[in-house]
């Protein structure tokens, strides 16, 4: 079911490639295959800068391979979007990591940063 509803949530932005495979999965590397609930207990302990880091890559990446993206974050800093993260992972702990990320993309594709001439410096 999960893999459905980003496949139709995908299917909705035409700006964003479809790269998964024939039955709507993709790999998943690394700390983002680490549920909510362990994201959000690694939030409030020290040695936490392996999930900055990979929040950072996941969303330099989308900024890289999304047409008519800058910046998928707009002028949030980067405390806003943890944040953000940590609220959405207190309301769906079973949830992977990944799946946070995505859902953050999604609410924000229509107030994301288009161009670089907005004096973004992240």
């Amino acid at each position: 079911m999960k893999s459905l509803t980003i496949i139709i949530a995908l299917l909705l932005m035409p700006s964003i490639t479809l790269a998964v495979d024939s039955s709507g999965n993709y790999a998943v590397w690394g700390i983002g295959k680490k549920s909510c609930f362990g994201y959000n207990k690694a939030m409030t302990e020290e040695g936490n800068e392996k999930y900055k880091h990979y929040i950072k890559g996941f969303l330099t990446a989308y900024n890289i391979f999304t047409e008519k993206t800058f910046s998928i974050t707009g002028r949030m800093k980067e405390a806003e979007v943890l944040e953000w993260l940590t609220e959405y992972c207190e309301e769906n702990p079973m949830f992977g990591l990944e799946n946070a990320l995505v859902s953050f993309t999604f609410d924000h594709y229509d107030k994301r940063m288009k161009t670089s001439g907005s004096g973004a410096g992240r």
